[in-house]
């Protein structure tokens, strides 16, 4: 009678010693990392089994193939082939999806995928007790996401085998099971809401109570100058957010003059080009746009302030002879472009202006889709503005057009 197969190498918690330790074939070894440490903990079991490991690169059969395996390679596909930023951050964030899904599927082979092992990996990511996880000893996760973010992971999971079955041409490819996706945001701005997020941004406080800005000794209360200089980004990416319609990536990458590998605006034609010819297109549409008469003043204006910024700063020897300030949304202090995503200056944007956590950064497309709807706006020219479908933009925004179903609705009105 054969004999019971042997588990992978797991972590388990020594109470007595009170950390983690790799448990493998009857031994344990230390990890050094205590109970709150659980991201150590799982890096130094993925350590250990990386000495351990022999390559399943290669097999058909998906009972010997190493999902670790699968996700390496996958990684390896997907590398950029050139140096175009925006590709290297893409990839960037690809790979911290991969680690998030290593760190649960490691240890196990393809053929092991059930829809209950999905739902496993749910659990686990959302920090929900699972009964199967706990009794396969499964370390809780650290930092647990949303239900719609194990999805996109379970995506990854799901493109890997299946560009793996692409070059390798498996026996059989097991079905990825993921939670129901839920309906997206689509909270809009009013007018009012979107002039107190503008008027937060440049220092102002909504008082909620009376319904009006916060007033000391009769004059308009602002915060400090050094809250608003770290704002002053934020405001940019505001009203180009309103009055453009762009994504954030977008709108945080797009420059003042003319190039190829980057969204650019062309104030000579009073055209937004949503991306750069050498850009590789996607299913999110950048096209080129009108520029909204709204945003048109701003951007010759603050294009004058950046350029006599740039003399400035190459006269304080922080910008070399002939450098300029190339990014619409930049650093207040040295005209660099944002390190990343414009987080912790919404968050007191929103409390300054009164609004909730349900405003987020891209809600500002969301008003800027709903605003041209309510406007009665062509339903072609707005979708090709918009760079969405039709039929996208009749589905998430067309109730607010003033023509909306108003045929059917009439039909039955008069006597027949």
């Amino acid at each position: 009678m054969p004999g019971r197969k042997a588990k992978p190498p797991r972590l388990w918690f020594r109470d007595d010693d009170g950390v983690w330790v790799i448990l493998d074939r009857g031994k344990q070894i230390r990890t050094g990392c205590g109970r709150s440490d659980t991201d150590g903990a799982a890096k130094a079991l993925e350590a250990y089994i990386g000495t351990k490991h022999t390559t399943t690169v290669g097999a058909t059969d998906p009972r010997v193939l190493a999902i670790s395996d699968v996700l390496t390679l996958y990684e390896i596909l997907k590398r950029p082939k050139g140096t175009d930023q925006r590709s290297v951050d893409q990839h960037e964030l690809l790979v911290i999806r991969l680690l998030d899904l290593n760190a649960f599927f490691g240890t196990k082979v393809v053929g092991d995928i059930k829809a209950q092992l999905c739902r496993d990996f749910v659990d686990w990511s959302t920090g929900t007790t699972s009964e199967n996880n706990v009794r396969a000893g499964i370390a809780p996760r650290a930092s647990t996401v949303s239900d719609q973010t194990a999805r996109r992971r379970l995506e990854d999971l799901r493109a890997a085998i299946n560009a793996y079955h692409a070059e390798h041409v498996l026996n059989f490819v097991p079905k990825i099971v993921l939670p129901e996706k839920t309906e997206g945001r689509q909270r809009w701005l009013t007018r009012n809401e979107a002039a107190r997020l503008l008027g937060a941004a440049l220092g102002y406080i909504w008082d909620a109570e009376r319904g009006t800005w916060k007033r000391e000794n009769g004059r308009l209360a602002r915060r400090p100058r050094w809250i608003i200089a770290r704002r002053r980004p934020a405001a940019r990416f505001i009203l180009v957010g309103l009055y453009s319609a762009r994504r954030e990536e977008t709108i945080r990458r797009t420059q003042w003059l003319a190039t190829t590998t980057h969204p650019w605006m062309n104030l000579g034609a009073m055209i937004y080009q949503g991306r750069g010819a050498e850009e590789r297109a996607t299913k999110k549409r950048r096209p080129p746009a009108k520029i909204a008469n709204r945003l048109r003043p701003h951007l010759v204006r603050w294009c004058k302030i950046d350029a006599q910024r740039s003399a400035e700063l190459r006269a304080a020897g922080i910008f070399k002879a002939g450098e300029e300030i190339r990014f619409v949304i930049n650093r207040t202090h040295d005209g660099k472009p944002l390190a990343g995503k414009i987080r912790s200056a919404w968050d007191g944007i929103l409390e300054d202006a009164g609004l909730g956590e349900d405003v987020v950064r891209h809600s500002l497309r969301h008003t800027a889709a709903t605003w041209l709807m309510q406007q009665g706006t062509d339903r072609w020219q707005a979708a090709g503005w918009l760079g969405m479908t039709l039929e996208q933009l009749e589905n998430g925004y067309g109730h607010h057009h003033p023509d909306f179903q108003e045929e059917a609705a009439e039909a039955f009105g008069g006597r027949r």
